[in-house]
């Protein structure tokens, strides 16, 4: 049984999507940009950080377009500290982010998430909130979009 049978994950059609070596980055069918992750047992890397930075940048004509993001983690992700140190909130490609949604189901993942968002250099300038469902996270997502 895989997280997204466990967790009742949807499975996503998507307009344009670009798979890096730890996670999909895609434009829904709503026009949220998803980054779900491909496996359950990760660590972040700088290397992957980046890629998942460069996805969201070919799929936002380096963030000249205006986007969401919901991050979809697998179950038992961590992050390693120089991933975690890179000031991802801080570069170009966010400059037209309206909201980042988070969706966890564990309490290790809420703690990571809060983590990273909180105790960053930079903080982000646009609504971040963490959700316990995807549906809710998307929900508010597009109440985003549509503010």
């Amino acid at each position: 049984m895989t997280t997204e049978d466990i967790l009742n994950y949807t499975k996503t059609t998507y307009s344009n999507s670009i798979e890096t070596s730890l996670a999909i980055v895609g434009i829904r069918e709503d026009k949220i940009i998803e980054i779900k992750f491909k496996l359950d047992d990760y660590d972040v890397e700088l290397s992957d950080q980046m890629e998942i930075h460069d996805a969201l940048g070919k799929l936002t004509d380096d963030g000249k377009i205006s986007f969401s993001v919901i991050v979809i983690p697998g179950l038992y992700g961590s992050i390693t500290k120089e991933a975690r140190d890179m000031e991802m909130f801080s570069k170009d490609t966010f400059k037209n982010l309206i909201s980042l949604a988070i969706v966890v189901h564990a309490l290790h993942q809420r703690i990571l998430a809060t983590f990273y968002i909180k105790f960053k250099n930079t903080k982000p300038i646009y609504p971040t909130k963490i959700f316990d469902n995807e549906k809710k996270g998307i929900d508010w997502s597009l109440l985003q979009m549509s503010a």
